[in-house]
């Protein structure tokens, strides 16, 4: 099963606004991809603000200029991780489908052997009402790590929520106050492990 690279790591914030708008097009109008998340016209208006604040820094490098260009990228950065997510759920690990979606895909290396699922889940503190935020012990042998949530424990009920290069996850937007379950994969050269054992998480309040 391919594995979705959301291919902004070292890019400038022009690069990341020609990268976001690439996975815009490549996404508009694909039949694999027919309800994005978040929409595609969110998408672009945060690509647009993105482009503005590249364009205002250009003219005058002041102190509000930059704190403006960093909020666009971030929230840029944000969707994109929201989108690799998305994409991964919806071409089912298929390279090609991923692709015509303008992502890449992580390339594999040697086979270092299978690897277990992750381990260690725990909390994040967090203040922001309706945050979950988690981490887990990383695996110098795992490419990436699917995130996924369940509303319910009896049964689960597993929904692909992230998709991350690093250790910990933050989900927002969840019902403040109310429980969540979240669980983890990684994604080496061998392979996607099964999932690691379940972390309930209470939404910040």
């Amino acid at each position: 099963m391919a594995t979705v690279k959301i291919g902004l790591k070292g890019l400038p914030a022009t690069g990341i606004a020609a990268k976001a708008q690439a996975v815009h097009d490549g996404l508009k109008a694909n039949p694999a991809y027919p309800t994005p998340t978040p929409t595609l016209i969110v998408f672009q208006s945060a690509i647009d603000a993105l482009v503005a604040a590249n364009a205002a820094l250009d003219k005058n490098r002041g102190p509000a200029e930059y704190q403006a260009r960093n909020m666009a990228v971030e929230l840029v950065r944000t969707m994109m991780k929201s989108l690799a997510g998305y994409v991964q759920a919806a071409s089912a690990g298929n390279a090609n489908t991923i692709l015509s979606s303008a992502f890449g895909i992580v390339k594999r290396g040697s086979a270092i052997g299978e690897l277990s699922p992750p381990k260690g889940l725990a909390v994040r503190l967090t203040s922001i009402t309706g945050r979950a935020s988690i981490k887990w012990m990383a695996d110098h042998g795992a490419d990436t790590y699917h995130v996924f949530m369940s509303t319910k424990s009896d049964p689960f009920n597993w929904v692909l929520v992230g998709t991350t290069t690093k250790s910990r996850f933050e989900l927002d937007k969840l019902t403040p106050r109310t429980d969540y379950w979240f669980a983890v994969t990684a994604i080496g050269a061998a392979g996607e492990t099964s999932l690691s054992e379940p972390l309930v998480v209470m939404a910040a309040a």
